[in-house]
C-alpha cells in the first residue's frame, strides 16, 4: 500500500466576536497604559506600560490564525498557526474511527453532526457548503471538528473512510 500524505493551509476570516475582543484588548491596554503613566512614577510606570503592550501584543495575533490540514495515511493532524510564526497542534484524528464527516449545509445529513460535547473550528468561517463537520470520540469526548478543505483534500479524506465521508453533490 501506498504511503499517502497531502496537507492544505487554510486563513480563517475574523469573526465579528474575534473584532469585539480586539477592540477590547485595544481599549483595555490604553486605560492601563494610562493609569501606569499618571500613577507608577518615573521608574516603575515604563515597565508596567512595556509589561501591558508586550501582553497586548501577545494577545493580539492570536486573532490571526490559519489552519493546516495534514493527511499522513490515515491520520489527520489539524495545526493552528497564528500570525504565520507560531504552530501548536489542535487535534489529531484517525479517519478510520471517525463517526461520520459530512458539509454543514447537507440538509440529509444534519442528524449526524448534531450530537456533540465539545467544537473544535478549524474552517475558514464562511459556514458554506464548502465547510465540513467531523464527528469523532476523542479522549471520552463527542468532538465535532469543522473544516474547510479544498476538492483534492477532500476526495483524500474520502478515499480513507468511504462510509462514513458523504461529499456534497
Amino acid at each position: 500500500m501506498a504511503e499517502i500524505f497531502k496537507e492544505y493551509l487554510i486563513k480563517q476570516k475574523k469573526s465579528s466576536k474575534d473584532v469585539l475582543m480586539q477592540t477590547l484588548i485595544m481599549g483595555a491596554a490604553a486605560v492601563l497604559i494610562i493609569i501606569a503613566f499618571l500613577l507608577g512614577g518615573a521608574f516603575l510606570g515604563p515597565v508596567i506600560i512595556l509589561i501591558v503592550l508586550f501582553g497586548a501584543g501577545t494577545l493580539f495575533i492570536k486573532f490571526n490564525r490559519e489552519y493546516e490540514y495534514i493527511l499522513t495515511n490515515n491520520e489527520l493532524d489539524i495545526d493552528v498557526i497564528y500570525n504565520k510564526s507560531k504552530r501548536k497542534r489542535v487535534t489529531t484524528i484517525d479517519m478510520k474511527k471517525i463517526e461520520a464527516m459530512v458539509s454543514i449545509k447537507d440538509t440529509n445529513n444534519q442528524g449526524k453532526i448534531e450530537r456533540f460535547n465539545k467544537l473544535i473550528n478549524a474552517s475558514d468561517n464562511n459556514d458554506g457548503a464548502d465547510t465540513y463537520a467531523i464527528i469523532s470520540s476523542q479522549d471520552n469526548t463527542l468532538c465535532k471538528i469543522l473544516i474547510t478543505p479544498n476538492a483534492s483534500f477532500l476526495n483524500e479524506l474520502y478515499k480513507q473512510a468511504p462510509h462514513k465521508v458523504i461529499k456534497k453533490i
